[in-house]
């Protein structure tokens, strides 16, 4: 198995967000086209030339790295086999504004062929107050929980199947960090290894 990272750069709100969004009232992000598209034809091609293609590929991140995972699939959705979603900021467009959330992309575009991973740690109520579709209102929930249990449930209503081509796992009371994603990261590679 071959993994590359990708580092971040200063501008990675940008980069690994679809849409824009405000945060404190300042508008940010909505270049993760540019960025996907650095991916496949720069990034992509150069690992390619230098270990030859491989028989199956994923995209994984956390945070902001699983939301641009999933945009990076749903993008290039022939490319990949799986995307992987680590605590992933999948509520991105609802934050501030009313933009269109991956959450209503992978709706929209329906059952696709690539295996999904999603995964937060975080607990707390789920609503809905401002009513813009989102499940991301609640002051006593983290680590995007709400976000990524309403985006599994989105996938199962498309057609994606739990524990075959959609695999949704909750970390009761997880924070929002590198040790939490490092003692879970084991899932999700094993099932990329069983691709």
């Amino acid at each position: 198995m071959l993994i590359v990272g990708i580092t971040n750069t200063p501008a990675r709100m940008d980069e690994y967000t679809q849409v824009p969004d405000e945060l404190d009232g300042q508008p940010i992000g909505g270049d993760g086209a540019l960025y996907a598209e650095l991916v496949e034809t720069v990034i992509r091609p150069r690992m390619e030339a230098a270990y030859s293609p491989a028989e199956v590929v994923g995209t994984m991140g956390s945070s902001l790295g699983g939301l641009i995972s999933l945009v990076i699939a749903d993008l290039y959705p022939d490319r990949y086999d799986m995307a992987i979603s680590m605590s992933g900021t999948v509520g991105w467009g609802s934050l501030e504004l009313h933009n269109e959330t991956i959450l209503e992309t992978y709706q929209a575009a329906g059952k696709r062929d690539f295996t999904i991973y999603i995964d937060s740690g975080g607990e707390g109520s789920c609503v809905d107050a401002d009513q813009d579709g989102i499940e991301d209102d609640s002051p006593d929930s983290f680590d995007n929980f709400c976000e990524n249990a309403q985006l599994s449930a989105i996938l199962q209503s498309i057609g994606y199947t739990p524990e075959v081509d959609l695999f949704y796992v909750h970390a009761p009371g997880a924070m929002h960090n590198e040790a939490e994603w490092a003692a879970r990261v084991g899932v999700p590679m094993q099932i990329f290894a069983g691709l």
